[in-house]
Parts: structure tokens; C-alpha cells; sequence
């Protein structure tokens, strides 16, 4: 069945309770431009996912698919520009863990469940933790071990508060019975830059931002927050072959809309999502910058949106984090 037929096949389905001027409209989706809002500056992991997945949407359906960088309060501009735009299918929103957080944080101007239409979860990034090469860490062990010796010696960088580096390493550190002092920048390039200059131990980032400089050995990577290695960086080991437990840290990168989009364009845009995940040469760039495709039902994405909402609680809540921590 082709896109055009599958579309008018789910509508005549709902005729009956929808009415003919939303048939119409639905028969001739997309009939204009989809839009992929990324609520973060052009060049980071979420936008990069969304430009892969865009690219090839485009290629399936014919039809244009353009990014668009929408800045400001830590993802909460973008996020409710898209809440607040018609739920027709042709505004969607790149979430990624800040959406999570944001929402664990509060308060925001939409409802993060009850205002979002779900799509589908795009791919999984694990945390990756580095010291610099000088470093006297040479895994989680002697950090740990090192901490707890000397609570609030070591600094941990991060893109900023509340961002998934920062909830983190205050979870590692409620996990490992230590305390670290968190030093925000502005940006997880100012805090690699910093790391870098050894004006600060530690940084914990997405693995597609922290690859590059492990594979150079301009810094030493102690472990993976992941469930498994990763391939592209073999020979560093997971938080658990270390003897942390539950810390599983992955930044979801997802596809979401305003509530109120019909449910066969929701069918119909997480068929398609899906088919490019699975697109061999989608997996492959995406596998080989350190990401995992995922897909899956929209059911899946509110799960998991859910879960990691109520993790980012429970850190804030136990490490007693404000916007000034």
C-alpha cells in the first residue's frame, strides 16, 4: 500500500465520527512542509538525529522536511512552540532528556504529558564520564574510592544546570556514597575546553560528543553509563562491569507533537519514522556516532518519557538540586 492509500484508508476508517472536511484534509497529508523543531542550537547530538531522520523522511514521502532551531530556557522555548502550534502533523518537536528534565524541574507553560501527542522514541545516546589524560583515575573505582577519602575535592562539568550531565553525576554520586562540587558552563564545549585545561576532573557527556576526543586520546574515558559497550569505544567498560549498579544513564532522543493530532497521521508518521530507523544506512551513521535507533510505538515513546520524568524527580528531590545548584 502506498503512502497515499494508507492515509486515505485509515481516514474513511473514522468517517463516520471525524466528518468529511478532516478527511480531506488527512487524504492529502503531508501537502505542505514538515517541520522538525529542535529546541537547542544547530550542531549538538539532538540536532544531528533530527537531521538524519529529516533527510531521509523527506527522500520517503517526496515531500520537504526543514529543521528548525528554536533557543532558549533550556529547551522550554522550542518545546512550547510546538505544544502551543495546530495539532495538524506538520510541527513536531526533537525531544531529547532536557525535555524530561525540564518537566521533572518545573514549573512549564504546557503540561508535558497531557499537552504532547507522542510519535516515536528515535535513538539512545549513553553517557560516557572523562578525566583528563593526567588524570590518576584510571577507572570508576579509583574515582570513587579517591572521593570518598575526600568529599567535595573533585569538580564535575556540565552544559549547565539541569542539564542530563549535571542530574547525572549527582545520581552517580548518590549511587557511589560520595560528594562531588558541579561547575556549570555554558555549553559541553566550555566544560571539555575546561577539562581539557585541567581546570576541572570530571565531565560526563553524551558518547557522540565524547567519542571523538577518547579516540584521539586527548582525554581518558573511565566508563559507559549503558547497559553494554559500545563499538565504537571497545575497550571502555560499563558502570556495571565496575560494580556501580542502576546507573544506566542514556539521552532519548524522541519525535513528539502537540495533543490533538489525528490518530492516523500519528499511525502514519510513526510507520514511517520507523521504516527510516530501520533504513541500513540511518542505523549505520547512527550506530557509528555512538547512537542506538530505537523505534518503536508511541505507547513505547510515553513510557519511557514517564519513567525518565520520574527519575530526574527522584535525583532532584534526594540531592536536593535548585536552579542555583
Amino acid at each position: 500500500m502506498n503512502r497515499r492509500s494508507f492515509v486515505r484508508s485509515a481516514a474513511l476508517g473514522g468517517l463516520a465520527t471525524i466528518g468529511f472536511p478532516l478527511f480531506a484534509q488527512q487524504d492529502k497529508f503531508p501537502n505542505k512542509t514538515i517541520k522538525f523543531v529542535v529546541p537547542f542550537a544547530a550542531g549538538g547530538g539532538g540536532d544531528a538525529i533530527a537531521r538524519i531522520s529529516g533527510q531521509k523522511l523527506s527522500e520517503r514521502l517526496n515531500s520537504p522536511v526543514v529543521i528548525e532551531n528554536r533557543t532558549g530556557a533550556g529547551g522550554t522555548v522550542g518545546s512550547a512552540y510546538v505544544m502551543k502550534s495546530a495539532p495538524d502533523g506538520y510541527t513536531l518537536l526533537n525531544m531529547s532528556a532536557s525535555y524530561c528534565i525540564q518537566a521533572a524541574m518545573g514549573p512549564l507553560p504546557f503540561d508535558p504529558i497531557l499537552d504532547m501527542q507522542p510519535i516515536i522514541t528515535l535513538a539512545q545516546t549513553p553517557m560516557v564520564l572523562l578525566v583528563h589524560n593526567d588524570s590518576p583515575f584510571r577507572n570508576a573505582t579509583d574515582l570513587i574510592a579517591a572521593a570518598k577519602k575526600n568529599p567535595d575535592r573533585y569538580t564535575h562539568g556540565s552544559a549547565g544546570i539541569g542539564s542530563i550531565a549535571h542530574l547525572s553525576m549527582e545520581e552517580f554520586a548518590y549511587l557511589a556514597e560520595i560528594k562531588l562540587v558541579h561547575v556549570p558552563y555554558k555549553g559541553s564545549s566550555l566544560a571539555m575546553n575546561d577539562l581539557l585545561g585541567g581546570n576541572v576532573d570530571l565531565l560526563l557527556s553524551t558518547s557522540t560528543f565524547t567519542a571523538p576526543y577518547v579516540k584521539s586520546k586527548r582525554v581518558r574515558a573511565l566508563g559507559v553509563a549503558g547497559q553494554s559497550r559500545l563499538s565504537i569505544l571497545p575497550d571502555v567498560p560499563t558502570f556495571e562491569e565496575q560494580g556501580v549498579k542502576d546507573f544506566n544513564v542514556v539521552d532519548s532522543k524522541s519525535m513528539g507533537g502537540p495533543k490533538g493530532i489525528a490518530p492516523e497521521i500519528v499511525a502514519f508518521l510513526n510507520a514511517e519514522l520507523n521504516s527510516v530507523l530501520k533504513d541500513r544506512a540511518v542505523y549505520t551513521r547512527l550506530e557509528d556516532e555512538g547512537t542506538t535507533a530505537v523505534g518503536g510505538s508511541p505507547d513505547y515513546m510515553l513510557q519511557l518519557i514517564r519513567q525518565d520524568i520520574a527519575r530526574w524527580k527522584k535525583v532532584i528531590e534526594l540531592q536536593k538540586i535548585t536552579p542555583q545548584s
